[in-house]
């Protein structure tokens, strides 16, 4: 491969550099011992930038290749920053290898970059940004037959889910019904006739009942067979566009990826870590202790941000909630998880602007934060905005959750971006009224929060013993509810 490899010996850093280009090798070789042997701050400082140029070419050419073949080195080099393990004390070097390498999650939501790039160069997943280049008029017509398969795709599945939603409904009103008939045709008996009794009160009320469960019924089957109609009106719709991609039916459609794709998605992870770590934060792409934070040593692995999230989500119930057609469906969004040593957690897309039914959207959250709940509740935050906004579209300043907090901003004058004043009121949201901590500016915000960012109700109930505002949220909107005969 070349001088400096070849005098390397057996170790982490040699597998993670065997088989990539010789010159980025090299290269990266000599910055690397440049910087380690180098005592002068100022040159040691440039040599450190020149050497975190060259780890990102590397990173470039490794990650463009992931594929589920890529020997483990390689891609906990993509996954952590790792590049040598001597930038790690032993407790860190055993905290990061001692973790499972296949980590399961039910939702198949969160990655790390090398599961991530692995997805997206297979073509499962939607590659992050488009290309750019110049198109034909021939490519551009087919990238139009594909953004239109997914919207179809995407209505189709919402429609399956209205459907199954429709039967669960149906499945209770059954089970009623069995229940219903069988107090109605149990009957005692007469013990002057020693026969069967007439009907009881309780089983006359029934028979009333009867008519209004099959009311009931026929509505549940109405909807199930307006639902089936328009599944195969977005069925049929969707085989001729199937037919001018040249696919199979029911194929599962896959990305095209080309070199350009893979460096494309390469250079958003890239900005997403930029955006994790923030202006201020130690840029370095390798991963050493001495730039790890010591506040915890509890990070963002797959497994605790999974459960992080399902603490977010247990306060936050509506969070990953998405309606179609007056159903309500859950879709989380792809969380990716970044090296480096970030802070901000953030989202990079709300959801699949060709699909707002069912398409999920991308979150970035960094691994090696001092404070890991800290940005997954930030990434949410920034998820809960973008998605309200961008749902209410032109009527973000006018509609519902976007529309409110801009009234409320406008009206108080508040100033600076509205985007990061919501985040910061949500982390408040989360972190301390959730504990009955009134830290939001007045109750105007607060009430904001209550009905667009509803805490369970047990939560509410709670929180209305713990302070004046909150017990009358708390009873005006059971006084709503009971108008609404909810």
């Amino acid at each position: 491969m070349g001088r400096l490899y070849d005098s390397l010996p057996d170790s982490f850093l040699k597998k993670v550099l065997a088989g990539e280009d010789s010159e980025i090798v090299e290269n990266l070789l000599s910055l690397k011992k440049q910087y380690e042997t180098e005592t002068d701050k100022e040159r040691k400082t440039v040599f450190r930038d020149r050497f975190a140029n060259a780890i990102w070419n590397l990173y470039y050419a490794i990650g463009q290749k992931m594929s589920p073949n890529t020997p483990k080195e390689k891609r906990l080099f993509i996954r952590y920053g790792i590049l040598d393990l001597r930038y790690l004390q032993p407790e860190d070097q055993k905290l990061i290898l001692s973790l499972p390498f296949e980590e399961h999650d039910p939702d198949n939501s969160v990655f790390y970059v090398d599961e991530w790039l692995i997805e997206v160069l297979s073509g499962n997943i939607k590659p992050s940004m488009t290309d750019e280049r110049p198109k034909t008029s021939a490519q551009k017509k087919d990238d139009a037959m594909q953004a239109k398969f997914e919207r179809m795709t995407g209505a189709l599945e919402a429609e399956r889910n209205v459907y199954q939603s429709a039967l669960e409904r149906r499945r209770i009103l059954e089970e009623n019904l069995q229940s219903m008939v069988a107090q109605i045709i149990q009957h005692t008996t007469e013990p002057l006739l020693n026969l069967p009794d007439t009907y009881t009160e309780s089983q006359l009320k029934s028979l009333d009942d009867l008519l209004e469960l099959a009311r009931d019924l026929k509505k549940a089957d109405k909807e199930l067979v307006v639902t089936k109609n328009s599944y195969a009106k977005h069925y049929e719709e969707l085989e001729k566009v199937q037919q001018e991609l040249n696919m199979e039916v029911d194929e599962k459609i896959t990305y095209t990826v080309d070199k350009h794709t893979a460096e494309n998605e390469l250079n958003t992870i890239r900005q997403m870590i930029k955006m994790t770590v923030g202006r201020q934060g130690n840029h370095f792409p390798a991963l050493s202790s001495t730039m790890m934070p010591r506040e915890t040593r509890d990070f963002n692995f797959k497994l605790k941000t999974l459960e992080r999230l399902r603490q977010v989500e247990e306060l936050d119930y509506t969070l990953f909630q998405r309606t179609f057609r007056q159903h309500t469906n859950r879709v989380p969004p792809y969380v990716i998880l970044v090296p480096g040593y970030g802070t901000y957690g953030m989202c990079w897309e709300p959801y699949d602007r060709y699909n707002k039914a069912t398409s999920k959207g991308r979150v970035a959250i960094p691994i090696f934060s001092k404070n890991p709940m800290f940005s997954i509740v930030m990434a949410m935050g920034d998820f809960r905005w973008q998605v309200a906004k961008e749902f209410a579209g032109y009527h973000w300043m006018d509609e519902g959750l976007s529309g409110k907090y801009y009234e409320y901003i406008s009206s108080n004058k508040i100033k600076g971006d509205i985007k990061l004043n919501f985040i910061n009121d949500y982390i408040l949201w989360m972190t301390k009224e959730s504990e009955g901590i009134q830290k939001l500016a007045d109750n105007d915000v607060r009430f904001i929060f209550w009905r667009y960012v509803p805490f369970p109700d047990k939560l509410k109930e709670d929180l209305s013993k713990r302070g004046y505002y909150y017990d009358k949220l708390y009873k005006n909107e059971l006084s709503y509810r009971m108008s609404q005969g909810k």
